[in-house]
């Protein structure tokens, strides 16, 4: 007797289901998050940014200080913190730049800086893809640096 052709769909189900997988779900879900993880980047820069824009210097440039230790470590207990990649910190560098323009009008102030926080940390892919290891984001980590700049609400805090 010969075989019947109505069974050939079921044999093709698996190697189809493979391939939507590995080039279809994945790879989108993956990029979905990459989304996520540089908007947790920037709202972790922008937290940085908020406090040292407030605090005198000798404070945010401590490396155990509120800016560059407390911050990112109360980030990473939470969600969108508990995605970075574990294994590697997250590196902040701050620092003071003078206004390259001049204040217009009677109020000019020879002191006007801003200061600029840089963060840069790394996330691992949530479902990574074992074709593409050296793709970040897909099969290996990715690294975003984030880069805020905002003016001193305090100029005396420069010197203190």
């Amino acid at each position: 007797m010969l075989r019947s052709s109505k069974g050939t769909a079921i044999s093709e189900f698996a190697p189809g289901l493979f391939l939507l997988l590995m080039f279809g779900f994945f790879p989108i879900v993956d990029a979905v998050c990459i989304g996520i993880d540089y908007g947790s980047a920037r709202y972790l820069n922008e937290l940085q940014l908020r406090e040292a824009q407030k605090l005198p210097r000798s404070k945010v440039i401590d490396t155990s200080g509120t800016v560059i230790k407390t911050i990112p470590d109360q980030w990473r207990r939470t969600l969108l913190g508990g995605l970075a990649n574990s294994d590697q910190k997250v590196i902040t560098k701050v620092e003071y730049i003078p206004v390259p323009w001049q204040p217009v009008g009677d109020n000019q102030t020879v002191n006007f800086w801003f200061v600029s926080v840089s963060t840069t940390v790394s996330f691992r892919p949530p479902l990574p893809i074992f074709m593409f290891n050296g793709v970040p984001g897909l099969g290996g980590p990715i690294t975003f640096s984030v880069v805020g700049r905002r003016p001193v609400e305090n100029n005396r805090f420069l010197n203190e």
